[in-house]
């Protein structure tokens, strides 16, 4: 078995957890809850809904993977470019002696934007930036995925007003109850606050044994898009600059719902005003923008996918990457991220296979009991995050379970769930961003576990406590 596990572990883990969910469905009856109970019937998948279920998993979160793909694009030609080897070296050299502050505030910045951004893909825009940066300062990849990936999982664990499958969730839950995102905000933040101490500790932990280590031999880094040193000397750096602070500046305009959240609407209204202006009877703006322009606070990934090109070529315009470098730039960014493409495709085949089979309601139903119990729950809650991806799917699947709760026990139950979820997010081989960020720093899944499992189990007992104290003080 070891030995089954030594090359490609990650595939391998998916691939048993995708037929262990097919088995599932074969043993386990599929169910919807009505008047607080459940009541449904065998649909087991066959051979071919397991290659129906590849497909179908692209189709239903190609957007997402889409975006993946242009950001392995963007990186197959920023990586060849001297203006961006340049910036990364440069930033290394300053920050060298510093990395510990370096980490603590780039996982800090990660964390913090992904708790209340409507998106967490968008992060991934800086995601192989910072791991260059990283690189650079000749620490590990264990390092380099703990302060990017890791912390936008951390986020997910403590989301407060963001994240698209909490507003999902949400959203689903408000066809059978009226709730908010707001739900028990303020114990969502002091999660949120623990996890990062409790995760930047053991993160810093080994940082710090690593920077004691005096080696000269370095670690041969195998995550993507490895920077080459310039061969340039005199590289203006400040153009890729520029284009990387319009992006960040675009990612925190674009994806935090500042209407819903913070009761700004100034980005709506200047969106209205924009779209609205008119030469003679034509609205020349709008029409330039198009249909599906958005305001600051309701971006979809498409809409910084267009800046992110647009630097692109601007970048490849002033650094002389002539067409023939920038199009084979692209196609080979491309091919190194079809590998956590590939993981991601096949993670997402689990969805497909609960959405065709809804077994988790009648698990959940077989743990949760008749009376509410904050421990049943998280296991209930456990179950379902491994199972459904989708973290919205679990407020349409579940959405009758919670209106059977009362005010109190519902804020509880919506606490545990949406905590579990991002806590799960951490482990679990049906993790989108977990599994594909291990890949792409080339980690095994024993390499991780053996890494996080402190913080997992500190962790799930600091939430057990304050689940009970929510329920029972």
């Amino acid at each position: 078995m070891k030995k089954f596990f030594e090359k490609h572990d990650l595939v391998k883990m998916v691939l048993i957890t995708i037929l262990f969910t097919l088995v599932l469905t074969w043993l386990i009856p599929s169910g919807t809850y009505q008047a607080g109970s459940v009541s449904g019937a065998m649909t087991r998948t066959g051979i071919a809904d397991l290659f129906l279920g590849g497909m179908m998993s692209v189709s239903f979160f190609l957007q997402q993977i889409v975006y993946i793909v242009l950001v392995g694009a963007f990186y197959g030609v920023m990586t060849k470019m001297d203006g961006y080897k340049k910036m990364v070296e440069n930033i290394a050299k300053k920050i060298k002696g510093k990395e510990i502050p370096f980490l603590v505030l780039t996982s800090l910045l990660i964390t913090v934007f992904t708790s209340v951004s409507t998106n967490i893909f968008v992060v991934l825009i800086f995601v192989p930036f910072i791991i260059n940066v990283i690189q650079k300062l000749k620490l590990d990849n264990m390092i380099a995925f703990a302060t990017t990936f890791g912390s936008i999982l951390i986020g997910v664990l403590g989301a407060t007003y963001g994240t698209e499958g909490l507003l999902s969730f949400v959203s689903y839950l408000n066809y059978y109850t009226a709730t908010t995102i707001k739900t028990e905000i303020a114990v969502r933040a002091g999660i949120l606050l623990l996890a990062i101490v409790l995760f930047n500790f053991f993160n810093i932990t080994h940082a710090k044994k690593l920077l004691s280590k005096k080696s000269d031999k370095e670690e041969t880094n195998e995550a993507l898009f490895v920077v080459e040193e310039s061969t340039k000397k005199n590289v203006k750096v400040w153009p890729i600059g520029i284009g990387f602070i319009i992006l960040f500046i675009l990612m925190i305009l674009g994806y935090v719902d500042w209407e819903a959240n913070f009761n700004l609407s100034i980005f709506t209204e200047f969106h209205e005003w924009l779209i609205g202006l008119e030469i003679g009877e034509h609205a020349i703006i709008s029409y330039l923008l198009g249909a599906n322009a958005a305001a600051f606070g309701s971006w979809q990934l498409y809409h910084i996918s267009i800046f992110m090109g647009l630097i692109l070529l601007i970048s490849a315009f002033i650094y002389r990457i002539n067409f023939d470098s920038l199009i084979d730039g692209i196609y080979d960014g491309v091919k190194k991220i079809m590998k956590p493409i590939g993981i991601i495709v096949l993670v997402y085949i689990i969805f497909v296979f609960m959405y065709w089979s809804p077994i988790v309601p009648s698990i959940v139903n077989w743990i949760s009991g008749e009376t509410f119990n904050p421990f049943l729950s998280s296991i209930a809650a456990m179950v379902s995050s491994f199972f459904h991806v989708d973290f919205g799917y679990t407020g349409y699947v579940l959405g009758n379970l919670f209106a059977t709760y009362d005010g109190d026990t519902f804020n509880i139950a919506y606490l545990i769930y949406t905590t579990i979820n991002g806590f799960v997010g951490m482990f679990a081989p049906t993790s989108v961003v977990l599994m594909a960020g291990l890949s792409y720093c080339d980690i095994s899944y024993k390499k991780w576990f053996q890494y996080v499992w402190k913080f997992l189990v500190g962790m799930l007992i600091c939430l057990l406590v304050i689940f009970a104290l929510v329920t029972y003080l």
